[in-house]
């Protein structure tokens, strides 16, 4: 008779191991939201510019109040919420919920140039995955984001691929949000200006933030849709006639 082994608690030698990763799952999720990948994130600020311009975010823990408050209140929530949805009607097969979600997610942009950031991303996203390594069943949920007659908001046609990936869809969101505000970080790096290093202590003070989010998402109902982040939209709003510019948004 053979017995399963015991799985070690934590020790002094340091704490037990997790479970089981795809590995495959964590890798394609490392270069999906890289910012190597060819979607264009870096020419976006998120408004952030035109919040340096006005002295709203001068140094790290301003820029990190800021994020902190799109994370929480602004398009961070409602891509996560909208992310989820979508990665649920992608495993139910119900195209009518992802049409509903891709509707919402691309309506629910506070300036016209906030609008083209999330589309521009997510059109470019879907077609450089379809191109290179598209996971199977894909090409039947891009046809319904196609049909829609909408581009894709970036957070869509990212839940759209993960889920049919087969990936988990918090550790997917995560990973999203993530590369959202590692992304807003990078343009206050440049714009403030701050050190690489204070870039980094920004990422690490916002990511407990974005494990939040996740969290609220994934339990969260279609009802809790909405933002409460004016001076981020009157930001973007702003930028869109801001005299000198380096980036999109």
């Amino acid at each position: 008779m053979t017995t399963e082994p015991e799985v070690p608690g934590p020790t002094a030698a340091g704490p037990a191991a997790i479970g089981p990763v795809d590995l495959r799952h964590l890798t394609r999720l490392l270069a999906w939201m890289s910012p190597g990948f060819p979607i264009g994130g870096y020419t976006y600020s998120h408004g952030i510019e035109y919040a340096v311009e006005a002295g709203r975010v001068r140094d790290r823990d301003s820029l990190v109040s800021w994020i902190e408050a799109i994370l929480l209140h602004g398009a961070g929530w409602t891509d996560a919420v909208l992310f989820m949805a979508a990665a649920r009607a992608v495993g139910q097969g119900d195209e009518a919920a992802l049409r509903w979600g891709a509707e919402r997610a691309d309506a629910m942009r506070g300036s016209s140039e906030l609008a083209l950031e999330s589309a521009a991303q997510g059109t470019a996203f879907l077609a450089t995955v379809q191109s290179t390594w598209p996971p199977a069943g894909l090409d039947r949920w891009a046809k319904v984001l196609a049909d829609n007659g909408r581009p894709p908001a970036h957070a869509v046609a990212v839940a759209v691929v993960t889920a049919c990936a087969g990936m988990d869809a918090k550790a997917a969101l995560c990973a999203f949000l993530h590369g959202f505000a590692a992304n807003l970080v990078s343009a206050g790096v440049r714009l403030v200006p701050l050190g690489q290093t204070d870039g980094q202590r920004a990422i690490a003070r916002l990511d407990p933030v974005l494990h939040r989010v996740a969290s609220d998402a994934f339990d969260a109902d279609p009802a809790d849709l909405g933002s409460r982040a004016p001076l981020v939209d009157w930001a973007a709003m702003s930028h869109e006639t801001q005299y000198t510019r380096l980036f999109r948004s």
